[in-house]
């Protein structure tokens, strides 16, 4: 009986060592525990691999992207295009020009349908929240572009209230002028073109939009005119600019086209495109004018 007793005693104790020594080298596991290591970004070697970057477009926004005739086909041209042109030369892949309607630019980009957004993007801070941008390569405000005919009726940004307006749909200006005035009587349309033809039948009364954008459609219209008195204020929307558009957590693919941007932007590359993409778009509005 003796002998029972100090067998069980022996055996219980033993059984305490081990349960304690197991609790111990669990608890030191957990604690030495690293997290996993997050993936590694391939988003640059894999443009390379396939040896092409494709970049979202929407070619009605001159002078940013717009089309017109050279040498007989119709080509894709503006500043815009310029850009992508040289990130793609200093990746050392082909550029593919993916053309889509302005709404679905962001969600194209998302899905991985294209790699990048090159497309008059302001790198709005709701925009940020989605996706992320490359260094601005332009800096622009927004106007309200209107006819000869309804001018007068424009003296201040509260003449806006009551008049009916046009906005791209989708477009920063969409998401400004709702925001400012969220009971404003809004034409929203896709297409730019077909905005300038509304406003040209006077089925809206102004449209706001970019200053460039303005400008380019006054030079080639002689009924459109700036409403100088009315100032749009787009700060609410906190954006450095234009900038090219990349999926979230691709520091590899930001760093090489920030380094292009910086480049064309500081040797004045940049300036000449615009004013070259301004001038090949007035140009060939007066052209259909005649």
């Amino acid at each position: 009986m003796k002998t029972n007793k100090k067998y069980w005693r022996t055996l219980i104790a033993l059984s305490l060592v081990i349960l304690m020594a197991i609790a111990v080298v669990g608890c030191g596991s957990t604690a030495d525990k690293k997290p996993a290591a997050a993936p590694a970004d391939d988003s640059l070697a894999k443009i390379k691999a396939k040896g092409r970057l494709v970049v979202g477009i929407n070619a009605e926004f001159a002078p940013f992207e717009f089309h017109t005739m050279i040498n007989g086909k119709d080509t894709i041209v503006g500043f815009d295009i310029d850009l992508a042109k040289d990130i793609a030369k200093d990746m050392g892949v082909e550029l593919e020009l993916k053309e889509l309607a302005f709404d679905a630019l962001l969600t194209t980009l998302q899905t991985g349908q294209v790699d990048v957004i090159i497309s008059g993007l302001s790198a709005t801070e709701e925009r940020r929240k989605t996706v992320d941008f490359s260094e601005p390569y332009y800096r622009g405000g927004q106007v309200l572009l209107t006819t000869n005919q309804n001018v007068g009726k424009f003296n201040s940004f509260a003449d806006l209230k009551d008049r009916k307006i046009g906005l791209q749909l989708s477009s920063l200006q969409d998401k400004l002028m709702t925001s400012l005035l969220p009971d404003g009587k809004y034409t929203k349309i896709e297409s730019m073109n077909t905005l300038f033809l509304s406003l040209k039948s006077n089925q809206i009364e102004g449209i706001v939009t970019a200053t460039i954008v303005a400008e380019k459609a006054v030079a080639a219209n002689p009924e459109f005119v700036i409403a100088t008195k009315v100032a749009i204020d787009d700060s609410s929307l906190k954006s450095p600019g234009v900038a090219v558009a990349l999926r979230k957590n691709s520091p590899t693919l930001k760093n090489q086209i920030d380094s292009t941007v910086k480049r064309v932007v500081e040797s004045g590359q940049m300036k000449k495109y615009v004013d070259d993409a301004t001038k090949l778009a007035g140009a060939m509005e007066a052209s259909k004018n005649k």
